[in-house]
């Protein structure tokens, strides 16, 4: 985690916290001065909780591990009566209070919670615009939207991070409006700086990808997230039971934080044991010897089945590599909708790149993309874009579309960008990382949703048929992981939609019903290997077309590549 410096403008981060979580925050504030290039400043605002001493040993720690900090006491005309109505305590209302507690000459500064690990640098937070709400966070999906009265299409968001330009707070009065909310109807607010953040900035704030604050919702339950890159940018150890002191269950990044702790623990900062399961009696002795031994054995299996898992992994990617180079080496789309298509670079993002590049991959779907090439949509979504196939596949026969592409991973999100500057649509091409069903509400223009069983929570709302009445929707369905999920979205999209189901076809049959000249000199099993699409499972596809229809276009728009 460790990163050579280089003098720069430094970077300013704030901590709110009361005098319990101070070892907390030293590990996260530790982690930032190892993950970062540039010289760190830190401020950490308090209720007066902080005493001198605590004050004078944690900047001597801190200004030895070479950065520099500043303390603030809340001064007493902040409403900490707030308190009496809340189980929280009243600090984590003090980041909405930032402008009026920072010194008026600091304009930037990034907001974390003490729960947070940093991990790599984070320049491009502090280089960002913040447009005229002058806050950034990262959106999350919670039910607070409907709670609080929001409209549905705006968003949530999860405090734990925030970039914030204080000067543009302080020029719109932002935290006296904030502060006047939480005093009106105290009652109101279950997660008080979350809540006040939605309702003030509702629909107005810039997001930030998920890399930037990497919650539970990454970790826990069966609907877990996909890490958004191998390599995050920071971890926030979210949720109350969850946090790496408070339990000993299993958590990706708990040794990590466990090495920083251990350190400021040396330094003489208290800090808990890291929690250990009790051991019964059963865990004890000869039997715990056995229990330990096949606990081993398991261990040794699973880690054998990933390594076999990544060789074939990185094996099928050199042979989709062999195969683009002997078969389509000139990296464009030989027909089909989006023929003309360049790719950059021999990357294609959880899906095999030589059926993209001569045409043939999801060809199930080419007669009904021909007859929505009919339709003059204003909008286009590709939720799940991958590297950019269809978003910018899209952009080209839809000339007049604005095009929105939703990809989770970091890594597919450049590859994106890239791959639209290389066709020239960049300018008419917004990347976004995770979609929200906010994204979606109310929009009219076409949606085409591959996100791997994700689409049964994006979807899936009682207020379907308010939202996605004026869309089109490419729905691809994830049976192996969602049982059912067909059927649900079929009856859901009926009362409003045309539904069509289309089944894929399997990659041994696919050579039967696609036959290409290149690979004439082929055997079948040899063709198959070359346009197969290596799928899970057996696929299908919901085409849902509105009841509301859409303009056509012209037959030369239409036909134009």
């Amino acid at each position: 985690m460790d990163c050579p410096r280089t003098p720069s403008e430094s970077l300013r981060f704030v901590y709110t916290i009361n005098r319990d979580f101070i070892p907390f925050a030293l590990v996260s504030i530790l982690s930032v001065i190892r993950s970062q290039t540039r010289p760190s400043v830190f401020h950490i605002v308090h209720d007066g909780d902080v005493s001198d001493i605590d004050q004078v040993e944690i900047r001597q720690w801190i200004e030895a591990n070479g950065a520099s900090v500043e303390f603030h006491r809340v001064g007493d005309d902040f409403p900490r009566q707030f308190a009496a109505h809340s189980s929280w305590d009243v600090s984590v209302l003090f980041r909405l209070a930032l402008p009026q507690i920072l010194p008026t000459d600091i304009d930037r500064v990034l907001y974390l919670d003490g729960d947070t690990l940093v991990r790599r640098p984070l320049d491009e937070l502090f280089e960002l615009g913040l447009g005229e709400s002058g806050l950034a966070a990262v959106p999350e999906a919670h039910p607070a939207v409907m709670r609080l009265g929001l409209p549905l299409d705006s968003g949530y968001l999860n405090s734990g991070v925030l970039a914030i330009d204080l000067s543009t707070w302080r020029n719109n009065r932002t935290s006296e409006t904030m502060l006047k909310r939480v005093m009106q109807d105290p009652d109101r607010w279950v997660y008080p700086d979350q809540d006040i953040l939605a309702v003030q900035f509702a629909g107005r704030w810039t997001r930030l990808a998920p890399e930037f604050n990497v919650t539970h919702r990454f970790f826990a339950g069966p609907s877990s997230l996909p890490l958004p890159t191998p390599d995050p940018h920071i971890i926030h150890f979210s949720g109350q039971g969850s946090k790496p002191w408070q339990t000993s269950r299993p958590h990706p990044y708990a040794d990590e934080f466990w090495a920083v702790a251990e350190v400021v623990r040396q330094a003489g900062f208290e800090l808990p044991h890291r929690p250990q399961k009790k051991r019964r009696w059963y865990q004890r002795g000869p039997i715990a010897a056995y229990r330990n031994h096949r606990r081993g054995v398991r261990q040794q299996r699973r880690q054998r089945a990933e390594a076999e898992r990544q060789s074939r992994r990185a094996m099928l990617q050199a042979r989709d590599r062999e195969m683009v180079m002997q078969f389509a080496n000139e990296m464009t789309v030989r027909r089909g909708p989006f023929a003309g298509l360049r790719y950059p670079e021999a990357y294609s993002h959880g899906s095999t790149l030589a059926p993209k590049l001569l045409g043939t991959y999801e060809a199930e779907l080419q007669p009904i993309l021909d007859r929505l090439l009919t339709k003059d949509y204003p909008l286009i979504v590709d939720v799940g874009g991958a590297e950019g196939y269809y978003a910018i596949g899209c952009a080209l026969r839809w000339p007049d579309a604005a095009v929105i592409a939703y990809e989770l991973q970091r890594e597919a999100r450049a590859a994106i960008a890239e791959m639209a500057a290389a066709n020239g649509v960049a300018e008419r091409l917004a990347v976004q990382a995770e979609c929200m069903f906010g994204d979606l509400y109310g929009k009219r223009g076409l949606v085409i949703c591959d996100i791997e069983g994700g689409e049964a929570d994006l979807l899936v709302n009682d207020h379907a048929a308010e939202a996605f009445a004026d869309c089109d929707f490419i729905i691809e369905t994830h049976e192996m992981f969602r049982p059912g999920i067909c059927e649900q979205l079929h009856d859901q999209f009926a009362g409003t939609h045309q539904v069509t189901v289309i089944d894929a076809v399997l990659d041994d049959q696919r050579p039967e019903h696609w036959s290409l000249p290149e690979l004439a000199n082929l055997s079948g099993p040899r063709q198959a290997q070359v346009i197969g699409e290596r799928r899970g499972g057996p696929m299908q596809w919901l085409v849902c077309e509105s009841k509301n229809d859409f303009p056509r276009r012209q037959a030369t728009t239409a036909r134009a590549a």
